[in-house]
C-alpha cells in the first residue's frame, strides 16, 4: 500500500489541478482573449515536455507521410478545442463546462460503434443513454433550449470544443499506436505554437496589460495544469496501471463544482447536479464494465489500455 500511496496522491493532485483549471480559465478570459491565452499556455507546457523528452532520450523523428495527420490532429485537438472552450467559458460556468467535457468518452463510444457497426449491449447502451440524458440536463437545466440565454451560447461553444476533441481522437488513434504519448504530445504542442498564431494575431487589438490576478492564474494554467499535472498523471499511470487513474478523471467535474461554489460562489441547480451524477456515474460504470470484460477474456488482466488513459490525460492537459 505504501508503494502505491505516492502515485495515488500524484493522480489525485493532477485531477484537482485539472478541476481547478476551469475556474482559472474563466477568470483569465475576462482579460486575455481566448486564443491568445491558449497560446501563452503552450510555452511552459512545451518547456516541461522538452525536458521530459531529453530525460527519456526520445527523438523527434516521425514518418514524413504522417506530418499532415500530426498537423490536422493539432489543429482540432489543441488549437480549435482550446479556442472554442476558452470562448465558451466567457459565457457559461466552469462547473457546466467541466461536466460537459467529462462526457466526451461517451460520444466517442457512440461514433466508434456507428463506424464499426458493433452495437453495444444493453448495459452499455443504458449507460450511454443515461449519460446523454445527463448532458441534456446540464445543457438546458431540464427545460427546452432558450436561444436568448448567454449561457446557452457558452454551452454550445463547449460542445463545439467537444466535437473537435472527438475528431482529434480519431485522427490520433494510429499515431498513438506508433509513437509514445510523450512524443505525440510534445510534437503536437510544438506545432500548436505556430497554428495558434493566425487566431492570436486576430486578437492583438484586444490585448491589454493583464492584472496580477490574471497573470498568476495564467501562470498556474501553464505551469501546473498543462505541465506538472500531466507529468504527475503519467507517473501514476506508469505505477498503477490505467484503471484507477482513468476512474479518478471522472472526479474532475466534482472538483470544479466544489471549487466554483467555494471560490466563485456559483451554485449549480439540482437539475444540473443530477445531470452531473448521471454523466459521472455512467462513465465510471462503463470503465468498470470494460475492465471486467477484459479480465474475463484475459486480454488485459488488470487494466484498460495505457494509450486510452494517456489520451484522456492529453484532453485535460489542454483544458
Amino acid at each position: 500500500m505504501k508503494n502505491k500511496l505516492l502515485p495515488l496522491l500524484a493522480v489525485l493532485a493532477s485531477v484537482i489541478l485539472w478541476g481547478l483549471s476551469f475556474l482559472s480559465i474563466k477568470l483569465v478570459v475576462q482579460e486575455i482573449p481566448p486564443a491568445s491565452m491558449a497560446w501563452f499556455r503552450q510555452i511552459p507546457a512545451l518547456i516541461t515536455l522538452l525536458i521530459l523528452m531529453r530525460q527519456r532520450k526520445e527523438t523527434f523523428q516521425i514518418l514524413k507521410s504522417e506530418w499532415l495527420t500530426f498537423i490536422a490532429a493539432t489543429l482540432f485537438g489543441i488549437v480549435l478545442y482550446s479556442v472554442f472552450e476558452n470562448s465558451g467559458l466567457q459565457f457559461t460556468s466552469p462547473a457546466t463546462a467541466s461536466m460537459l467535457v467529462a462526457a466526451i468518452p461517451v460520444f466517442i463510444l457512440i461514433l466508434e460503434s456507428a463506424f464499426t457497426r458493433q452495437w453495444p449491449d444493453w448495459i452499455t447502451a443504458l449507460c450511454i443513454f443515461l449519460s446523454i440524458g445527463g448532458v441534456w440536463l446540464v445543457l438546458f437545466d431540464g427545460g427546452a433550449p432558450d436561444l436568448t440565454r448567454g449561457s446557452l451560447k457558452g454551452n454550445l461553444l463547449v460542445l463545439a470544443a467537444m466535437a473537435c476533441w472527438i475528431i482529434y481522437t480519431f485522427l490520433s488513434k494510429k499515431l498513438g499506436q506508433r509513437y509514445s504519448s510523450l512524443k505525440l504530445t510534445t510534437i503536437q504542442t510544438l506545432c500548436a505554437l505556430f497554428l495558434f498564431l493566425p487566431f492570436s494575431v486576430g486578437e492583438i487589438h484586444r490585448w491589454r496589460l493583464p492584472s496580477m490576478t490574471a497573470t498568476l492564474h495564467l501562470t498556474f494554467l501553464g505551469v501546473f495544469c498543462s505541465a506538472i499535472a500531466y507529468v504527475l498523471y503519467l507517473y501514476g499511470v506508469n505505477v498503477l496501471g490505467s484503471v484507477i487513474p482513468s476512474t479518478f478523471l471522472n472526479l474532475c467535474p466534482v472538483v470544479t463544482i466544489l471549487a466554483g461554489f467555494l471560490i466563485l460562489g456559483e451554485v449549480p441547480t439540482w437539475v444540473q447536479l443530477t445531470g452531473a451524477l448521471l454523466i459521472i456515474g455512467s462513465l465510471t460504470a462503463l470503465s468498470l464494465i470494460k475492465v471486467a470484460r477484459m479480465r474475463k477474456k484475459a486480454v488485459l488482466p488488470a487494466a484498460m489500455t495505457i494509450e486510452e488513459t494517456e489520451d484522456q490525460a492529453r484532453r485535460f492537459m489542454e483544458v
